[in-house]
């Protein structure tokens, strides 16, 4: 049998995973909770249990595990500790880091292989924290870890900023579903007879300063003069006078003091969220340069640099994963299928990955719809096509998907974007480490 490109990648990550956990090694597993945490520490050649442990979530608890997998290594004459937990909210960055300064291994198991492991560990579902450090050892031992690891100098910030950005963004988001509610009480008819108005009005609105009562009290010529001072965008101006024309069709209630003021405080948290956003955009697009894919920078149409340095701050180096749909794995945006015999039916997508990054990839995808002929082409030919053509939603979530693994190659060929690449009529070459 001839060993086809994927096998040979499927060995040499076992081999990888091997180098990182040897065989004589001592697994130290960890659940991880906020304040304490119980580790079981595990054989890797054996999987047997040879001692448990409570700690902090701390650098106290980390030095503490040390000090008994020292004890434990000379009594059964073991070899390196590799610490083994699960990537819990920001516990396992804590832990991490404290293993990264004291020089121990660490590695990664994701939680729905705990979970799936859990029942067919012993056919039930109970669930202990002892148990479930246990199960975090065991599947380390049989190298069921990912090789994920903390980024390290420009790319650690960057994450952190992307991460910060996303907050940012949440509380942008916050900030338009209490205006929502409030527009809902000031004009109950106005989303009943504007089916269309979605969060892009509401978020023209508040950038206004306005109430809904003076939007609608203001003339439109006033209104455009004000945004115009304070916003050049000419896409504000226009929702702003959608709205302002609905607000016309409909019977509006008085306002209270306090609905005024709340929508008065809701403005004023999407500018600050603006500005933040803001910084943090011009913060990683410093960065990039520092990572070594500045060249990136102005290789699409549409894909702007604050985008790109969403992306890789997101993503990280490029260049540590074995292949382009990896990136896509890493968003979540991989498609399933759900196949019996003959029957063959698609399934959306999987979305356990980073929604962030798929978020960002979505917007940059419409973008390069609209400015980049190639990916425009890509969008077409799968919302035309004869056999069972995307809708547009999905054929975006495919273009986002275009560019994921297109950046991949560009990252590992060290070759400029070409559209020839991009259509999979040339394949290029990867650098020699």
């Amino acid at each position: 049998m001839q060993l086809t490109r994927g096998m040979r990648r499927q060995s040499m990550k076992m081999t990888r995973r091997r180098e990182r956990l040897p065989v004589d090694a001592l697994i130290a597993g960890v659940d991880l909770a906020k304040r304490q945490s119980v580790v079981v520490f595990v054989r890797a050649g054996d999987r047997c249990r040879v001692g448990r442990l409570t700690i902090t979530t701390d650098r106290a608890g980390v030095e503490h595990l040390v000090a008994r997998a020292t004890e434990l290594r000379r009594q059964h004459d073991l070899g390196d500790l590799v610490v083994a937990m699960e990537p819990t909210s920001h516990f396992w960055k804590v832990v991490a880091r404290s293993l990264d300064a004291g020089g121990v291994g660490y590695v990664l198991v994701q939680s729905f292989v705990v979970a799936t492991s859990r029942e067919l560990d012993n056919l039930t579902r109970d669930k202990t924290d002892a148990r479930d450090a246990g199960l975090i050892a065991d599947l380390a031992a049989e190298l069921r870890f990912t090789e994920t690891r903390l980024p390290a100098g420009a790319w650690a910030e960057m994450a952190l900023l992307a991460e910060a950005r996303d907050d940012q963004r949440i509380q942008r988001g916050a900030a338009l579903q209490e205006a929502r509610a409030l527009l809902e009480l000031a004009w109950p008819g106005l989303l009943r007879a504007c089916p269309d108005l979605a969060g892009t009005h509401l978020q023209a609105l508040l950038r206004t300063g306005l109430t809904p009562q003076q939007v609608d009290s203001l003339p439109l010529g006033v209104l455009t003069e004000r945004l115009r001072a304070d916003h050049s965008r000419r896409f504000l101006r226009w929702m702003a006078a959608r709205l302002h024309a609905a607000a016309h069709d409909v019977e509006a209630i008085p306002e209270t003091p306090a609905a005024a003021l709340r929508w008065r405080l809701a403005a004023e948290r999407i500018a600050l969220a603006d500005a933040a956003i803001a910084r943090l955009d011009d913060r990683l697009v410093e960065l990039v340069g520092l990572t070594g894919y500045g060249w990136l920078d102005g290789q699409f149409k549409g894909l702007g640099p604050a985008t790109l340095a969403s992306l890789l701050g997101l993503i990280g180096d490029l260049a540590r994963f074995d292949d382009a749909r990896c990136l896509v794995k890493l968003a979540g945006a991989n498609p399933t299928e759900r196949s019996s015999g003959e029957r063959s039916a698609p399934a959306g997508i999987h979305r356990r990955g980073r929604p962030a990054l798929r978020f960002v990839a979505y917007q940059a995808a419409i973008n390069l719809v609209r400015h980049e002929p190639a990916f425009r082409a890509r969008f077409l030919a799968l919302t035309t096509r004869a056999d069972r053509p995307l809708s547009a939603k999905a054929a975006y979530v495919a273009v986002a998907n275009k560019l994921l693994r297109t950046l991949w190659t560009m990252a590992v060929s060290g070759r400029s974007y070409d559209p020839a690449i991009a259509r999979g009529e040339v394949r290029p070459t990867r650098i020699a480490a």
